[in-house]
């Protein structure tokens, strides 16, 4: 209970103290030539992962990090994440410090104050029962990457309540090849117990783990390599999520 308050103080005192920051520096709601787009989208990544990291602390979360040697200082790149929980997205975010948007579920809009944020930045709502939607979506992720925007997205599609990951879905793929970005596959393990486990009623500390991959060349592959390339990045998510499973 106490927990669960906290991070909805975290969250509120945040959103009331950075309203400003967030009003000055928001992309949706104006028209901005690339390069401002992009110093602003980095501004606004900055305080929202100040907020991420709040939550984090305020949920008693434990983190471990590995592989962060295999993240880039700069983007584009397509990071691909395994998906456990609302927890994943602020996960991300205190870890990636590239700053990136976001592609996530329409269901996003109805979260007050987080949805703000996801707004503000820029990032882009999918209807996962939408094949039309679905693909404008893709589209316009790719036209970001090509502009210089990292882009994250879970490409299971939903979340995944075991230790497994559930299927990749191709389209996601479509965001590296299309934009011949990288891709860097990071596996998140345990977020789920921060909350999920508690039929989302109790907020519970847990050791959660990160375990970043290294970037995966998307630029030149074959045609070929480019089909298998979902099978293949799936094993080798698969493993990263083994090496930091309890």
């Amino acid at each position: 209970m106490l927990r669960g308050l906290a991070v909805i103080w975290v969250i509120v005192t945040h959103y009331i103290f950075n309203s400003i920051g967030r009003q000055k520096y928001r992309v949706d709601n104006r028209e901005l030539d690339k390069e401002t787009k992009k110093q602003y989208r980095a501004k606004i990544y900055r305080i929202m992962k100040k907020l991420c990291s709040g939550m984090l602390k305020a949920s008693g979360a434990e983190i471990e990090v590995r592989g962060k040697e295999n993240l880039p200082k700069n983007g584009p790149v397509v990071y691909m994440v395994t998906h456990k929980s609302m927890f994943d997205a602020p996960l991300v975010a205190h870890i990636v410090d590239d700053p990136s948007i976001f592609i996530g579920k329409e269901e996003i809009k109805k979260i007050p104050c987080i949805s703000s944020w996801f707004n503000a930045i820029g990032s882009i709502y999918i209807a996962r029962d939408d094949m039309k939607q679905s693909l404008q979506v893709i589209l316009q992720g790719i036209e970001e990457l090509k502009d210089g925007q990292s882009v994250v997205i879970f490409p299971e599609g939903t979340r995944s309540k075991d230790e497994s990951i559930g299927e990749l879905k191709a389209g996601s793929f479509k965001l590296a090849l299309k934009a011949k970005v990288p891709i860097v596959p990071i596996a998140v393990q345990n977020t789920h117990k921060l909350l999920e486990v508690n039929g989302g009623k109790k907020v519970t500390p847990a050791k959660i783990y990160a375990n970043i991959g290294k970037p995966i060349d998307v630029a030149n592959l074959s045609r070929e390599e480019q089909k298998t390339l979902p099978s293949d990045v799936q094993k080798y998510m698969e493993q990263l999520t083994k090496e930091i499973t309890d």
